[in-house]
Formats: structure tokens, C-alpha cells, sequence
């Protein structure tokens, strides 16, 4: 009986040790998402004021 617990508590470990790295994945992309959006972010008010800066000037 006290091996199947053995086994029981490796496998749970195994099962933890999966989960934290897919943990660390979803960790890793919504970095990724992040940088993207401060990225798309700053180019849309760049090109906004690009173009309000354009519109003043032709007016």
C-alpha cells in the first residue's frame, strides 16, 4: 500500500512540475502581448498626431 502512495505522490508531482512550466508559457506570452499593445500603442499616437500635425499645417 505504501508504494502505491509512492507512486501516487511521484505522479502529482510530475503533474505539478507540467503545469508550473505551462505556468511559466502563459507567464511568457502575456509579456509578449504586453510589449505588443505599449508597441501599437505608441505608433497609433504617433501616426494620430502625424496626421492632426498634417491636417493644422494644410488648414
Amino acid at each position: 500500500m505504501e508504494k502505491r502512495f509512492e507512486q501516487v505522490d511521484k505522479r502529482f508531482e510530475q503533474i505539478d512540475k507540467h503545469f508550473e512550466q505551462q505556468h511559466q508559457e502563459i507567464i511568457g506570452i502575456h509579456q509578449e502581448i504586453k510589449q505588443l499593445m505599449r508597441w501599437s500603442f505608441g505608433t497609433l499616437l504617433a501616426v494620430g498626431s502625424l496626421v492632426v500635425t498634417i491636417l493644422k499645417l494644410t488648414a
